[in-house]
């Protein structure tokens, strides 16, 4: 499915700052995105269901996503770094959406409003957001052991309840109410010390790796139709993990109704079936297989190197 069909960056022969107060262009090195693209020869992008975009540290891609994210208004949960002139820069960029599902978008010169907006399908996700739930599922975890250490000492001393609440300021409150529990256990002839700490705290996570964790909270969020933007979301995950998660990718854009923007490094990513891949190390930028990509053959000088010990 591809909700996204085209994305046109500023163009550098119209677009420049004319006022009372300076005349110049946008494209220097002071105003930055502006700069980002033109340097690189790129002033649009063409989708597929899956599209990539490859390129060292530095190279724009995430710049690129945050970009377009803003300016389709996509749902995202973590913050990016801007810039001054950021806003100035999605409002001159345009974008094509499909005709059936576009919302309020460009297509073939004219407005056209249509019934299913594209924001609201659309959705950013990032290693900042996979790393924010794992802090708050252990941070959780951690507050429940932290209370089954309470129970548990209430749990081994003799039976006696505060002889002070204060029901307004909270003073002895909870300490009353673990106590009562405590007793109710202590009594109870089926009722044991685990019982009452599932009853009362709930029941604690597994404590996944971080790449399980990743791989899980990805699949989750990445069920419902709609057009996702992923940055980097192979962070954490051991090559396992990475190729489960472009059996996933690949699975959801041919059966499920997705379309996937993703930025990424892994080799198990980068190698998806079908996927188009533009090469940000390029200048201009352009489009390649996986294979003519240098960090791909870097990874084969490395094998081939030592070939002789792969095969015997």
């Amino acid at each position: 499915m591809i909700y996204l069909e085209k994305f046109i960056f500023p163009d550098i022969e119209h677009d420049t700052l004319i006022n009372d107060e300076a005349k110049g262009s946008f494209y220097d090195e002071h105003s930055y995105p502006f700069h980002l693209t033109s340097n690189m020869g790129l002033w649009s992008l063409d989708f597929e269901p899956i599209t990539i975009l490859y390129g060292g540290n530095g190279s724009g891609k995430s710049t690129i996503i945050n970009v377009i994210s803003e300016k389709l208004c996509a749902n995202r949960q973590s913050m990016f770094n801007s810039s001054p002139y950021f806003s100035e820069y999605v409002e001159r960029c345009q974008y094509r959406a499909s005709k059936s599902l576009a919302g309020e978008t460009l297509y073939k010169g004219h407005r056209q409003p249509q019934k299913y907006d594209i924001s609201k399908i659309t959705t950013v996700l990032t290693s900042d957001d996979i790393f924010h739930w794992m802090l708050e599922t252990r941070l959780e975890n951690d507050k429940k052991l932290q209370k089954s250490y309470f129970l548990m000492e209430d749990f081994s001393n003799p039976e006696k309840l505060p002889k002070h609440i204060n029901l307004e300021t909270g003073y002895n409150v909870e300490r009353y109410s673990r106590g009562v529990q405590v007793i109710k256990a202590r009594r109870g002839k089926n009722y044991s010390f685990n019982k009452m700490l599932l009853d009362t705290i709930g029941k604690m996570e597994r404590g996944f790796s971080n790449g399980e964790t990743a791989l899980m909270k990805l699949s989750e969020l990445l069920e419902a139709p709609g057009l996702y933007l992923l940055d980097e979301p192979e962070n954490s995950m051991s090559c396992e993990f990475q190729m489960k998660l472009a059996s996933i990718i690949q699975y959801l854009a041919k059966y499920g109704n997705c379309q996937f923007l993703i930025s990424t490094h892994s080799p198990f990513v980068l190698s998806m079936e079908n996927a188009k891949i533009y090469n940000l190390d390029h200048n201009p930028v352009d489009i390649c297989k996986w294979w003519e990509l240098d960090n791909m053959k870097h990874y084969f000088n490395l094998f081939y190197d030592a070939k002789e010990n792969f095969i015997k």
